[in-house]
């Protein structure tokens, strides 16, 4: 049920939830807002804002509050969520962490922060029993929490259908879940590491008991709270955080004018921030060494490329995911190879069968940024969808075809991410972006000349767009600082100027 707000109304009930939780709803999630406040107002029989406002304050007033919180916080996520995290998580920071504590206390603590239905908690605590097959001796705790009362009693119950299984390797699944039907239930041996709590990271304490916390998840949280509110966040997890500790953040999320006090680590094709006790800042490595991680080049017992497994394992997916993942085909003109003699192809050429590029069909000035907000929720086959269908229409349009490229490439599938990836670059050359996300997947892939190749092209041509300073893929970075990243990945010598 949707109901129509006033200006004064919506002012209002904005107030309320952004005191309650932090939650900030602009413009854009009104009709989200109202359809929400409907609901709540129609189970409680009331018919005016003013009233269910008014409900609020009453004794009762907690518990519909709670109600109102559970429908208007967004409770979708899925396992091993951003892959390059995981594989961050997977081969760097989760084996750093349970080599220090072995020689030490044997303790871990980790907090997922806004942890909704469960996925990344137990993502975490799947990962920790790889490396800890057997937990006697050991202290670990792995605590979710989130302000929505909903989404954990789905967490605690840790039963899941194959949608929230969508990037998760088959390996994974037969190792970590129970099938029950159509539904993968977690294993015992995960769930007992995994507590689940209610928590408002605005008004609330952080758990444990002012215990250090060695690595804290808040991903895709800010993204809803104002920026004083991030920049008191932010403060209370480094204060929270062990030195050398590690805090993850979404995609599009940044510490950029919010804190300084954190330390960016470049790990494979992953950015993720780490407490250091002198609270520097740069780019290092875990062990402190000021030089960077080279991309994951992890290959399975069979020698394949990592990059080349995952596509194989999205592959064998059903049909019906394969239509909407699978990116459509496009005859980009053909360019005259560098050095050869003679005139290039009338441009919409392609050579012998000449197929010129069809008239742009406008698209919505608001279209990429849809897509962008896909992205930045991990949204990836949305992104994929909605990307291919603006480059479809727009073949010139670079953007549609990198934010295509880098949601296959989260996807696993790095394959087919080169062709789009490739295609931005044809279409933009000075995407300094989509050569710097074409460097990854062709590291990933085995390519290291080509990796080279494309890092030192992300190297000369970042920073050369206005908007590249304030772009959410810097993550908090300056882009000074991914071009001195992309010159040591090049593994090629700076030039002047």
């Amino acid at each position: 049920m949707r109901i129509d707000l006033t200006a004064e109304e919506f002012l209002e009930v904005r107030t309320v939830l952004d005191q309650t939780a932090g939650l900030v709803f602009d413009e854009s999630r009104r009709d989200s807002l109202c359809y929400s406040l409907g609901e709540r107002m129609a189970a409680c029989g009331v018919g005016r804002v003013a009233d269910y406002l008014a409900l609020l304050r009453t004794p009762r007033g907690a518990d519909e509050m709670q109600a109102l919180l559970n429908e208007v916080t967004i409770q979708e996520t899925h396992f091993f969520r951003n892959p390059p995290q995981f594989r961050a998580l997977r081969q760097h920071v989760l084996p750093q962490l349970v080599k220090q504590a072995a020689t030490s206390t044997r303790r871990l603590r980790i907090w997922s922060a806004g942890c909704s239905t469960g996925e990344e908690p137990y993502s975490i605590a799947m990962l920790i029993r790889e490396l800890v097959p057997l937990v006697d001796g050991w202290d670990i705790q792995v605590v979710g929490t989130d302000i929505s009362t909903r989404a954990l009693d789905a967490a605690r119950a840790g039963r899941y259908t194959s949608r929230s299984l969508g990037v998760a390797d088959p390996a994974d699944v037969a190792r970590w879940f129970i099938q029950d039907g159509s539904d993968y239930v977690v294993r015992p041996e995960v769930r007992e590491i995994v507590d689940f709590r209610r928590h408002n990271l605005v008004t609330d304490a952080p758990p444990f008991d002012d215990e250090p916390v060695d690595l804290i998840l808040c991903r895709n949280v800010t993204i809803y709270f104002s920026r004083e509110t991030t920049r008191r966040l932010m403060a209370s997890l480094h204060e929270r955080l062990v030195d050398g500790g590690y805090l993850f953040l979404g995609h599009s999320e940044t510490l950029w004018q919010i804190n300084d006090r954190f330390r960016l680590i470049a790990l494979g094709d992953a950015f993720v921030y780490r407490r250091d006790g002198d609270g520097s800042a740069g780019v290092t490595k875990p062990d402190g060494e000021r030089r960077m991680i080279l991309p994951d080049r992890r290959t399975g017992d069979d020698g394949t490329p990592y990059g080349e497994r995952r596509m194989g394992r999205v592959e064998r997916r059903s049909a019906a995911w394969e239509a909407l993942t699978k990116p459509r085909t496009l005859s980009l003109p053909r360019l005259r190879p560098h050095g050869e003699d003679g005139p290039a192809p009338a441009t919409g050429s392609t050579g012998a069968a000449e197929t010129p590029f069809p008239v742009p069909t406008p698209t919505p000035v608001d279209a990429i940024v849809d897509v962008r907000a896909e992205l930045a929720q991990g949204h990836y086959e949305k992104v994929v969808e909605l990307a291919s269908a603006i480059a479809d229409a727009e073949p010139l349009r670079a953007e549609a075809h990198y934010l295509c490229g880098v949601a296959l490439a989260n996807l696993g599938r790095d394959t087919d991410a080169l062709v789009r990836l490739r295609k931005a670059i044809y279409v933009d050359p000075k995407l300094g972006f989509a050569h710097f996300a074409l460097a990854g997947a062709l590291s990933r892939l085995g390519d290291t000349s080509g990796a080279g190749r494309s890092y030192r092209a992300a190297a000369e041509t970042l920073g050369r767009n206005t908007d590249d300073k304030m772009a959410a893929e810097l993550g908090g970075r300056d882009v000074a600082e991914l071009v001195d990243l992309c010159w040591q990945l090049s593994g090629t010598r700076r030039t002047a100027g």
